[in-house]
């Protein structure tokens, strides 16, 4: 005498959580793939307003207080958001009522250093002038 039994045998119960779990790892990884890349681009978006916001400082600032040679530390100035900051203008003068200000924000990706690298002329005679 046969009974017919219903239900799944334990080789496929195996085989679909076999691949459950193949479908969660990946679901996983992408997500943790996409929160890395969208913290790394935040890194660099934040360094790079943060050295165009100084360069607007000093392109509005006075053009005497730009000392050719100097070096200006603003880390202070660079948000909390970046781990491991460092923010440095150098200031050059290429030819007389030209000088050139170099942007530069340093932070830290985990043990990799990023960079963030602004450069511009400032004359002068000025925007209005």
């Amino acid at each position: 005498m046969r009974h017919k039994q219903a239900g799944f045998t334990l080789v496929e119960l195996a085989v679909s959580i076999t691949i459950i779990g193949i479908v969660i790892t990946t679901v996983i990884g992408l997500v943790l793939t996409v929160q890395s890349t969208q913290r790394r681009t935040a890194y660099m978006e934040t360094a790079t307003r943060a050295a165009q916001r100084q360069m607007e400082t000093l392109r509005n600032d006075n053009y005497s207080n730009l000392v050719t040679g100097s070096n200006v530390d603003f880390t202070n100035q660079l948000p909390n958001t970046l781990p491991k900051k460092k923010g440095t203008v150098a200031v050059s003068e290429p030819t007389a009522g030209l000088k050139r200000v170099d942007i530069t924000v340093e932070y830290y990706e985990g043990p990799q250093k990023k960079e963030v690298k602004l450069s511009s002329l400032i004359g002068i005679l000025g925007i209005t002038q």
